[in-house]
């Protein structure tokens, strides 16, 4: 057992005692065979597998979740349970979907098991590092993971992802090696391809660290009776003018499925509009039906489309967008998840 796995150990004997009313939350030995937890507690009459995590990074999670199916063959009456320093609100989610208890040693917990149900809510991040932590989607990064996305089936080469993203070969190593460890890309040893373990992991880990808010974001009105009218009317504006743009979000979403009407057109563009009264646009500070975006990495173009006459970026970056975007965005990012995909998860 490592430094770490034993501290969460002492860590969870003591919560789960207090929580429980248990004077005494004994360790228990471990199975035998290769799928074990990291260690088994038992406390009064209920006995906890628990795999301990250092992140939630969603890879590590995920990872995790899998431990934990397979260590319920080797502990079939204990209570699987993720253990990691703090559970996220992304995170939180990604693993609620896939019905699992979980607790974090900062005090919170949604354990549910046979005579037991503990759930607390509400307490801070304790081991929050300053800093920004190693990813494998800053936005330069992520052209990698947007460009497997974009075509999940296929397996890559580096040289070939070096060429289709635009990186340097050492960058793309670093990155691809990240993957790699946190078990979102499959290596063949045979002939060194690569291809996403699972798209929608990897789609999950991307977004739990996707900021929509670092691209820089113009505020206008301009006058159309309806989202779509609007887009039509600036898409084609932009394109007489020779402006570099494609839509994404809730205009992208429109465009692939008219699903979740919109009144927000949003609009990634090359470069910074020097003078959009031209265009018939006025800078708002509120009540904006525009949103003009300067991405922080030109990547967010990558396979973007024509769809109906109007240029849009591809759908794995249109949902990722989705997460910033107001009025029925949470709908139309499920629409294009389920429909327009194209995963099969």
């Amino acid at each position: 057992m490592n430094d770490h796995v034993s501290t969460v150990e002492r860590t969870l004997r003591q919560l789960l005692g207090t929580w429980l009313g248990v004077p005494d939350v004994a360790a228990l030995p471990l199975p035998s065979g290769p799928l074990q937890p990291d260690f088994v507690l038992q406390a009064g009459t209920t006995k906890f597998a628990v795999q301990a995590k250092k992140t939630d990074d969603i890879a590590h999670v995920d990872f995790a979740i899998r431990q934990l199916a397979a260590v319920q063959y080797s502990v079939p009456d204990a209570v699987p349970l993720l253990v990691v320093p703090y559970l996220g609100p992304k995170a939180k989610r990604y693993v609620s979907s896939h019905d699992v208890s979980w607790m974090d040693l900062s005090g919170n917990a949604d354990i549910r098991g046979s005579g037991v149900r503990i759930l607390i809510e509400g307490q801070p991040n304790r081991f929050a590092a300053p800093g920004r932590p190693s990813t494998a989607f800053s936005p330069k990064a992520s052209r990698i993971a947007r460009v497997m996305l974009a075509v999940p089936d296929r397996r890559w080469l580096q040289s070939e992802l070096v060429h289709e993203t635009g990186l340097s070969g050492g960058y793309v190593s670093k990155v691809v090696g990240r993957l790699v460890d946190d078990q979102l890309v499959v290596l063949q040893p045979a002939d060194g391809r690569l291809a996403p373990r699972s798209p929608s992991t990897m789609l999950d880990a991307w977004m739990q660290v996707y900021d929509f808010a670092k691209h820089s974001v113009a505020k206008f009105h301009m006058v159309g009776r309806t989202g779509p009218e609007v887009l039509t009317t600036l898409a084609g504006r932009l394109q007489s003018a020779g402006v570099g743009h494609a839509a994404t979000g809730l205009a992208a979403a429109w465009q692939s499925s008219q699903y979740a009407d919109f009144r927000l057109t949003t609009l990634f563009l090359a470069e910074p509009l020097l003078n959009p009264e031209i265009l018939g646009m006025r800078r708002v500070e509120q009540g904006e039906n525009v949103w003009i975006v300067v991405p922080n990495d030109v990547g967010v173009f990558h396979a973007a489309k024509d769809i109906n006459g109007i240029r849009c970026v591809h759908p794995v970056q249109a949902y990722v967008d989705l997460a910033g975007q107001p009025e029925r965005a949470k709908e139309a990012a499920a629409e294009l998840r389920s429909h327009h995909l194209g995963w099969g998860e």
